[in-house]
């Protein structure tokens, strides 16, 4: 499954690296779930605590993204293990996923509701 095109963008700017390297620099260069479990691991990918891909604007899309207080830094088995505690990568996950896109994609190009015209709203009357 390929990632939102909207988020992969994110993922490309200058303002993620930033991000990251506040996120690192906050953590210590460590694994924040290790280090609570009283491990010493050295971290390696930025987790999304509110997944992005969940937003459904872009402006929201946006805030989680850059938000560094929904970011954890984790180590590959830490970042591995929080995704399928989060069943981001089961079936469910992943038709969910889906249907949220599909979801972003009606509300984006759905027609904007239109008053009704004179004739329209000269339809029967109750009673009459």
């Amino acid at each position: 499954m390929s990632r939102d095109k909207r988020y992969q963008k994110l993922l490309n700017s200058k303002r993620w690296t930033e991000i990251k390297v506040a996120v690192w620099r906050r953590a210590g260069g460590l694994c924040e779930r290790c280090k609570e479990e009283g491990y010493i691991v050295p971290g390696k990918d930025c987790h999304h605590i509110v997944p992005v891909e969940t937003a459904r604007t872009e402006q929201e899309m946006e805030r989680l993204a850059y938000d560094i207080n929904n970011i954890k830094l984790l180590c590959i088995p830490c970042h591995i293990k929080t995704h399928k505690e989060m069943a981001s990568h089961k079936k469910e996950g992943v038709k969910a996923n889906a249907e949220r896109r599909l979801a972003r994609w009606i509300e984006r190009f759905r027609p904007k509701e239109q008053p009704p015209t004179a004739d329209e709203g000269q339809g029967m009357r109750p009673g009459g």
